[in-house]
């Protein structure tokens, strides 16, 4: 053989060299066109969730994140700093408020369960009571004996504060929204604790205002030997009121702020003191109040809130001319001293 035909090994190593690199290449390739999407991780970490545990439920209550709150979870101390009673207003044979078919009395039961989840969710430090879960009442024989059981369980269930839910309306004016809260005048723990609901209320854009009344008697809260209050969450004769009243996710947004305004005022006050019954004698301001109407002293108190803000240089007291005095004398009252009204 020539020595000219002898192999030239030094090419088919180079040779050899790139098509080793270029099927290195072409497998890369292949690789990630064809195998690399086969698995891709995946994150199922809600990042709010993960920031708010209480969030996690796989329920409906999910819906209920808000960014225009800072919802605060605690941990368990293993320790019951206070124990809270939840009252959805009415039930069984008592619908309460209906407008357009809608019972009030399903509206606060909704409402109320939802406060208790989350309230639990939030906080395992607070007990959670409610005096029903259901649209049973089989205790309820007429008005008397319902506002009677729903007090007891005040003492029966040992709660710290009663915190009962209603829905409001006053068919006299539909323009007549907001929320408005029932307290006793000498308790200041309850009024801090309202106002704290108020606020998220309008954080939330729940409602764009809220009052706290403290000048009428009724019995869940006059006669109470807790913290107490009456919560109208709204006006289901309001437009803007009711369309958040019967949306699952208004009233998720709602509960949810309810629950963190309770949970977060416990927390911040563990020491808050008991409330405390004023003597007869320092009562009078309050035991000559005329009994009404609950919604009628809502919705006049709202009238005259939106009245005020809507012209700052009317008298509030003009708002309504047919309102009663709460300062006069109720020719139709009962006796002072005889059970107030609900």
């Amino acid at each position: 053989m020539a020595k000219n035909d002898r192999p030239n090994f030094k090419n088919l190593k180079w040779t050899a060299a790139i098509y080793t690199v270029t099927l290195c290449v072409i497998s890369l390739i292949l690789y990630g066109t064809l195998f690399a999407k086969t698995y891709t991780p995946q994150n199922h970490e809600d990042p709010v969730a993960d920031n708010n545990p209480a969030d996690s439920s796989s329920t409906s209550k999910s819906t209920a994140n808000d960014n225009s709150i800072t919802y605060k979870t605690y941990k368990d101390q293993h320790e019951t700093v206070a124990t809270v009673l939840l009252d959805a207003g009415h039930g069984g044979m008592d619908g309460g408020n209906v407008t357009n078919d809608i019972l009030e009395k399903d509206l606060n039961l909704t409402i109320t369960n939802k406060v208790a989840e989350y309230l639990k969710e939030l906080n395992p430090n607070i007990e959670v009571k409610l005096t029903r879960t259901t649209d049973e009442t089989p205790w309820f024989e007429d008005e008397t004996s319902d506002l009677n059981y729903r007090q007891e369980q005040q003492k029966v269930q040992q709660a710290d504060y009663f915190i009962s839910l209603h829905c409001n309306a006053y068919p006299d004016d539909s323009s007549i929204e907001g929320a408005v809260f029932f307290v006793n005048p000498t308790d200041t723990v309850m009024k801090d604790l309202v106002a704290k609901i108020g606020d998220n209320l309008e954080a939330i854009d729940w409602t764009k205002n809220f009052n706290i009344i403290d000048d009428q008697l009724y019995q869940l809260v006059t006669m109470s030997d807790i913290h107490s209050t009456i919560v109208e969450l709204g006006y289901m004769t309001n437009e803007f009121d009711l369309k958040n009243l019967t949306d699952p996710t208004e009233q998720d947004k709602a509960a949810k702020a309810i629950a963190a305004a309770i949970s977060d005022f416990i927390m911040e006050n563990p020491d808050a003191p008991a409330y405390v019954k004023p003597s007869q004698e320092n009562s009078e301001e309050v035991s000559n109040v005329p009994h009404a109407s609950i919604d009628r002293a809502a919705a006049e108190a709202q009238a005259k809130s939106q009245n005020a803000q809507a012209d700052p240089n009317t008298d509030p007291s003009s708002a309504d001319p047919n309102a009663a005095d709460p300062n006069a004398a109720d020719p139709n009252a009962a006796d002072p001293n005889a059970v107030p009204a609900q």
